[in-house]
């Protein structure tokens, strides 16, 4: 039996997002780090910090985020879709793996950590809907496949997926230990459903990176396409004047702006970045959160950019820890400065891949 101190709430809405693999570029205005549940910068729909219970089931980042697959094992779930090249069972277990934990690594930028992480809960049978969309029941993450989704039809050839997740209003702890923070609510399940028509065939690699940007939207994040997302693109300084501030202001790390105990109150904006050059289409901009996934993060074992660890930190803040000095130096100060005194010695809608060119 759980002993936790459990938080009762009810369901208030469903947010779906959506990313559908395909090469090319999309044509529309587009916004990046992207959030729902917020009314500016306040609020948003996060997993909450502090234990909570739904319908007998744990649904908070305690414990860790629990994620199950369709089948009950890697091998089961490996075998629902079609390869170029057949992965092992641990190849493609390390796949999943490397999807999730892509999320919990330490910002190279920043320095900033998280305390988000997950946990593999094969034991718990997943429970979808068998058209995409959302069933909180089973693990609080569930990874499905099917060949009928709720954007694709069967037959459909695209390497694609979906994640849906439901959430309701009402305050939560943050990572940060901020309590009753308001204005957006608690997330209480999310489903990912990849398209596994036979004739969708994936690359492991390409695979591995189509789930690291749905395990985004499981955790809150959104696609950055303005059609599907408008007006909530979070960013410290975007300037689209030219090429080169488009480049400059949209690849630099704003993670260390985002205030831990009360991200509202972050010196941010919100913004418009036209899916264009200059924006997000500008060469050199890679955002893992694109729905259209750049084609230079394939194979990329750390895939999130400086938007997709600024999102991370805005939705799971992260509290540095102040860096003491060790006590052997200290020591050694004072044996030094003892010596000198006697002898004067002295840290998403659709996505697919972008092709990227200079010209």
């Amino acid at each position: 039996m759980l002993n936790k101190v459990v938080k009762k709430f009810s369901i208030a809405t469903a947010s779906a997002v959506l990313s559908c693999a395909t090469i090319g570029t999309n044509p529309l205005p587009s916004k990046a780090a992207v959030i729902f549940g917020n009314d500016g910068l306040s609020g948003g729909f996060r997993w909450d910090a502090d234990p909570r219970i739904l319908n007998g089931n744990e649904r908070s980042l305690d414990g860790g985020l629990r994620y199950s697959l369709q089948g009950g094992s890697y091998q089961a779930y490996r075998d629902l879709f079609s390869w170029n090249v057949l992965p092992s069972v641990s190849e493609f277990q390390n796949a999943i793996e490397n999807a999730f934990n892509a999320w919990t690594l330490v910002d190279p930028v920043s320095g900033l950590g998280t305390d988000l992480f997950f946990v593999a809960d094969l034991e718990t049978e997943v429970v979808g809907t068998g058209r995409g969309s959302v069933n909180t029941a089973g693990a609080e993450i569930d990874l499905l496949a099917a060949i009928d989704g709720t954007f694709w039809n069967p037959g459909d050839s695209g390497q694609r997926g979906e994640a849906f997740f439901r959430a309701s209003f009402g305050d939560v702890t943050l990572t940060s230990g901020t309590t009753d923070y308001s204005g957006g609510g608690a997330i209480s399940g999310a489903d990912i459903t990849l398209n596994n028509n036979p004739e969708a065939v994936y690359s492991l690699d390409f695979f591995q990176l189509l789930l690291t940007h749905e395990i985004g939207h499981a955790i809150g994040l959104g696609d950055v396409e303005f059609n599907i997302n408008p007006g909530v693109f979070i960013d410290d300084n975007f300037d689209g004047s030219s090429s080169e501030t488009a480049l400059a202001t949209l690849t630099n790390s704003w993670a260390g702006l985002v205030d831990p105990f009360n991200p509202a109150a972050s010196p941010l904006s919100l913004f418009d970045v036209p899916n264009a050059d200059p924006g997000i289409d500008t060469f050199g901009v890679d955002i893992l959160m694109e729905s259209f996934i750049p084609s230079a993060l394939i194979g990329d074992p750390s895939p999130l950019r400086n938007d997709d660890y600024g999102g991370r930190q805005f939705l799971y803040p992260f509290v540095q820890a102040a860096s003491v000095p060790e006590p052997t130096s200290t020591l050694a100060l004072t044996v030094i400065a003892g010596l000198g005194t006697g002898s004067t010695l002295l840290n998403k809608r659709v996505s697919s891949r972008k092709e990227e060119s200079n010209n």
